[in-house]
């Protein structure tokens, strides 16, 4: 079980709240409809947080008879809401008396099909996955999970109850629901998993957790406390599950191909060798002997520029390889602006990855492609341009092109992904971390020119141009990246 530990006294507590008479309770779901419930003290009542995952299951729309498991039930209100919005549905606790009162609930609201379970995931293994998820491929999957902190003076409902709402220390939840969800094929390939998340999972870190174990994460609700405690519930599900992934060991170039396909939004091409690989204004894209090359067909229109739009899918490559960076002390990963990602390390400098935003017209539609070329290993001598090429297993000898692709994948899908009923990325967050990313970066060079001529870093424009200063302090608007000269 999750949370605090048991002793003589929380047995003996635990015996003394439920030998209390059960509490009534009164709650109007975001939908209006109001139900009645008779609380056993120990079992975890509707509160705020209960009130956001309403609201969010109830967006999802009509179940249509799909398939739903609730973990974590407490009282059983969000099953029973789930199965008037037409899901199917299962439940499981830890607490068995919140599995009596969960069944008590769905017995008096004429709803006894909904299977309950003694059981869940927790820090210690509490018995096979079979005890509380019967099946595989669930359309839902959705659990309220531990946030709450200890404090000596805390109000608590009584240990069993406890140990399903107390954060838990030296173990993720969060990590260990998407890791046994992807183990176990709990989520159909289309399915959504909702997890409600206190204030101590910062989004980077729920977005690296869901993508190593394959899944994509977005926070699609957010709500605070009159105790300034916040909660959110992130969204996460598998990357383009309905878009095509097309490996090919020799192509042209990715994104020319990708261009030129009919493949839906968030297909992807990948290959181990470029004919024709480019960068910017066409510039040669030479091979390492290991290579991701690949590119994401993302979309077809954005409220955002196509620099701010290069800068964020730089900014997710870099987060991506931070993930398997093992020396994060003696080596730095730069975003360099406006398409470059560089490794510094001992001192020296060089170009690990470039990234690449390509739009077509056909029709009235335009279609937006990233191309991603990341130096993953070589065992000969790279020609060298304005830098020498840096590799990617200098950060993780057992980084491969198939662990850093499905990482990109995830973090992508995560952005750009259009999911029925979900919101879309409000790209404000993710901007501001991308410009701040650029900024950090104009701090690596010893001497900036622009046109031959010294200058220093300004700032960075809401469009994704940078703004540089003269020796005589004159502002000049910088748009392209030809433009300046980083001498290191």
């Amino acid at each position: 079980m999750s949370g605090v530990g048991f002793d003589d006294n929380s047995i003996s507590r635990e015996i003394e709240l439920i030998a209390k008479e059960p509490k009534f309770i009164s709650w109007k779901s975001p939908s209006g409809e109001s139900f009645q419930l008779n609380l056993p003290h120990t079992v975890y009542p509707p509160r705020e947080d209960t009130n956001l995952l309403a609201s969010r299951l109830i967006k999802l729309g009509s179940g249509k008879g799909r398939k739903c498991l609730e973990i974590g039930t407490g009282s059983g209100i969000l099953s029973l809401l789930c199965r008037r919005q037409g899901w199917r549905v299962e439940a499981c606790d830890i607490n068995p008396i919140a599995v009596a009162s969960a069944r008590e609930l769905f017995k008096q609201n004429y709803a006894e099909d909904i299977q309950v379970s003694e059981g869940g995931p927790g820090p210690k293994e509490d018995g096979k996955i079979k005890q509380w998820a019967k099946q595989e491929n669930y359309d839902l999957i959705f659990w309220n999970l531990p946030y709450l902190k200890i404090t000596k003076d805390a109000k608590l409902l009584g240990p069993l109850e406890d140990a399903a709402l107390i954060e838990t220390e030296g173990r993720d939840l969060f990590q260990l629901i998407v890791t046994k969800i992807d183990q176990n094929k709990l989520l159909s390939n289309d399915g959504i998993g909702l997890f409600l998340v206190g204030e101590s999972k910062s989004t980077e870190n729920l977005v690296s957790i869901a993508a190593k174990s394959g899944f994509a994460c977005r926070i699609t609700d957010t709500d605070s406390f009159d105790d300034g405690e916040q909660i959110k519930i992130v969204a996460v599900w598998r990357p383009f599950a309905k878009a095509k992934k097309i490996h090919q060991t020799t192509v042209t170039s990715t994104s020319t191909e990708l261009l030129s396909s009919s493949w839906p939004i968030g297909s992807s091409l990948s290959s181990d060798y470029q004919t024709n690989g480019h960068g910017r204004r066409g510039r040669r894209w030479d091979n390492a002997s290991e290579v991701l090359a690949c590119s994401w067909k993302i979309g077809t229109s954005f409220e955002i520029s196509p620099n701010i739009l290069q800068l964020i899918c730089g900014f997710i490559v870099k987060q991506s390889l931070l993930q398997y960076n093992q020396s994060p002390h003696t080596i730095q990963i730069i975003q360099k602006w406006p398409n470059d990602i560089l490794l510094k390390q001992d001192g020296k400098i060089g170009k690990v990855c470039g990234v690449l935003i390509e739009s077509i017209s056909k029709g009235n539609v335009s279609e937006t492609v990233i191309g991603i070329g990341i130096n993953l290993s070589t065992s000969e001598e790279m020609p060298v341009y304005e830098m020498p090429a840096s590799f990617a297993d200098s950060l993780d000898k057992e980084i491969s092109r198939q662990i850093i692709q499905t990482e990109i994948d995830c973090r992508l899908a995560g952005l750009f992904e259009d999911i029925t009923n979900i919101p879309k990325t409000n790209f404000l967050a993710i901007t501001n971390l991308a410009s701040k990313s650029i900024i950090d970066g104009f701090t690596t060079p010893r001497e900036l020119l622009y046109r031959n001529k010294k200058v220093s870093f300004h700032s960075v424009k809401s469009d994704g141009c940078v703004i540089v200063c003269d020796e005589n302090n004159q502002q000049i608007i910088c748009d392209e990246g030809e433009s300046l000269k980083w001498n290191f």
